[in-house]
Formats: structure tokens, sequence, C-alpha cells
């Protein structure tokens, strides 16, 4: 099979036409891969960081189809699905408490599995999630993205009616201010410097937006909850400033570098009594129906996050790209359609 493949550290990957194809164990199926995401976390793992062991198959957002079975299997040959990477270990204290990102003793698929950057893959079968009819195959790849930034909603507690801005118009916080929408905020602002992500902001359907190059912060004030989705230190600053007096700030960026907080901005943070959390990962209990109906309703318009499309063998190519800051995206998808 065609496949990406991180063979060490340093910016050690290549495209191989001729990898081994993965094989079907009990309990688990091999999806056809249809579009996987390259996610901001693959990126310094290509760069640099490398993986857990190697060689290794990146990419832990796609979507596909069944290609394989075993004969007890609840799915079917030809079924249309998306994967959600982790891999609990179901023991532990936190996988008993339904916090699979917790887990003791996880496995991740496109990370300490081989994931979705080649043209099968062997998952789980738990972690197939069926789509519904309606939805574009590319826009599945979104599915454990979109958990994400649901868990980012749910961890902050947020309640209808209130108002939010959030930091960073990536997929992850573009993915947010959709999430805050369909929970019924009555202003969601949309915050980026870079005006390619605020025009899909825009697309979107979010004309409130703020660019700190360009606009002044008049009209930006006392919301009850911030997000920051960007990783950047300057943007915690600013939302700890543009929060209301025991305001909700929650952490879903992170920088690569030292976040480092002012004394100022520590004492706002605390005169305002402002609520700090931290964000990681999904929680999937309790959420696949009510994520089925969401995206059967089209209440999230993702498909419009997808601003490029490259083939697997165009894929180290792109990635160098994307390395090298020469791409203005949102989200790239490797493309195995054609």
């Amino acid at each position: 099979m065609k496949a990406l493949v991180l063979h060490g550290k340093n910016g050690d990957y290549k495209y191989e036409p001729n990898w081994k194809m993965p094989e079907v164990q009990p309990g688990w199926a091999i999806v056809k891969v249809a579009y996987s995401g390259i996610c901001g976390s693959d990126l310094p793992r290509y760069a640099s960081a490398g993986s857990y062991h190697h060689p290794v198959i990146l990419g832990h957002e796609f979507s596909g189809y069944v290609h394989e079975t075993t004969s007890d299997s609840n799915f079917k040959t030809g079924d249309r699905v998306a994967v959600l990477p982790i891999i609990p270990c179901e023991k532990c204290y936190w996988c008993k408490k339904g916090e699979a990102f917790h887990c003791d003793w996880y496995q991740f698929i496109g990370s300490r599995n081989d994931g979705g950057h080649a043209e099968y893959c062997a998952v789980p079968e738990s972690n197939l999630f069926l789509l519904p009819d309606n939805i574009d195959i590319a826009e599945g790849s979104l599915v454990e993205p979109l958990l994400v930034a649901l868990n980012t909603v749910r961890r902050s507690g947020f309640t209808p009616g209130k108002s939010a801005i959030v930091f960073g118009a990536g997929p992850i916080g573009m993915l947010v201010a959709c999430w805050l929408r369909v929970f019924g905020a009555t202003r969601v602002v949309v915050s980026d410097l870079r005006q390619f992500s605020l025009d899909i902001a825009k697309d979107c359907g979010f004309d409130d937006i703020y660019n700190p190059f360009s606009d002044s912060p008049d009209g930006f004030k006392d919301f009850d909850y911030a997000f920051e989705a960007a990783g950047s230190g300057k943007a915690l600053q600013t939302a700890v400033d543009m929060l209301k007096i025991k305001g909700v700030l929650t952490i879903v960026g992170r920088d690569v570098n030292d976040t480092v907080i002012p004394v100022k901005t520590f004492e706002t943070l605390m005169r305002k009594e402002v609520t700090l959390n931290g964000c990681w990962g999904y929680h999937i209990d309790g959420e696949k129906d009510f994520l089925y109906q969401t995206m059967k309703n089209n209440l999230i318009p993702s498909k419009k996050l997808i601003t490029h499309k490259v083939t697997i063998e165009e894929s180290a190519e792109m990635i160098d790209r994307i390395i090298e800051k020469k791409l203005d995206y949102c989200k790239v998808v490797l493309d195995f359609t054609n």
C-alpha cells in the first residue's frame, strides 16, 4: 500500500509506495482511508521530535470505508466511518470513570499505533464512528477535531445566553466557535492575526471578528467566556483582559515555547477571580448520538475548514511547505479517493 512513513527524528519521513498492508485481528477492522487530516500535533513529530517508535505512520484524524472485519463484526464492508484515535486500556481508574484521555496505559492511532496517513489502517471496531448518509466522506475526517472542540466547550461549563471570544481561527478554534453557536451563545467573536483565517471565519458565518494587528480593542471586553486555541502567550494575556469579572478562560492551544504570564496579567486574573480550565483530548461517552445528530442536521459547516486536498504522493512536499511556513491553510487533508 501507499503510505507516508516517519522513519525517525529530524525530518526523516518519506512517501513509501509499497508499504506492508496491516492485518485484521479479532475485534479490529481494516479501514480503507478516504481522507486523513494533518494535525498541528503531527508537525513537530515530522519536523524533529519523531514518535514513540519507528518506523510509524502518523495521522489520527481520518475517515474511510470498512474494508475488512472479523466474522462477528457489527460493521459491514463499505460502511462509511470516521476513526477515533484513543485506545484506552479499559482497566485503570480513569477508564472506569469513562475518561479515556486520562488512561494510564492508552495506545493512540497515529503515534503509538500506525495511523491514517496511508491507504489502509487497522483500528479497533470500538473506535469506529458510523457517519450519517448525508455527510461528505471528507467532512468525516474532522470528527476527531469536532469532538476535541466539543469537549473544550463542555469543559468550560458554557451555558446558553452568554458571550464568548475564541482566540485562534485554526480548525479547533473554529470548531469551538461553531459549537458555541450551536449551544446558544448570544455573541461569538473569533480572533486571529491572519486575515486568511478570519476570512474562513466569515465564510462560516462569523462576522464578529477581532484582528489585534488592525482592530481597536474597544468593544471587545466583558466576555463571559474566553477560549485560547491559538497556542499564544499573548492571546492568553488578552483573554484575561477581555473577560468580565468571574469570567471563564479555557485553554486548548499549546505553544511550542514556554508560556510566561506577566505579573500584571496574573494579578488581573486573580482580581477578576477568573476560572482557568485546561483541556485535552475528547470524551466520547454519551456524545456519539449528539454528534451524529449535529452532523446529520448540518449544524456545523466543518467542510469549509478543509482548504487543501493533496494526494499521498504529494504529502511529504506539502508537509515541508507547512513546516517551513510557506502555506496559508486551515485544514490540509490527504485525499485517497482518486
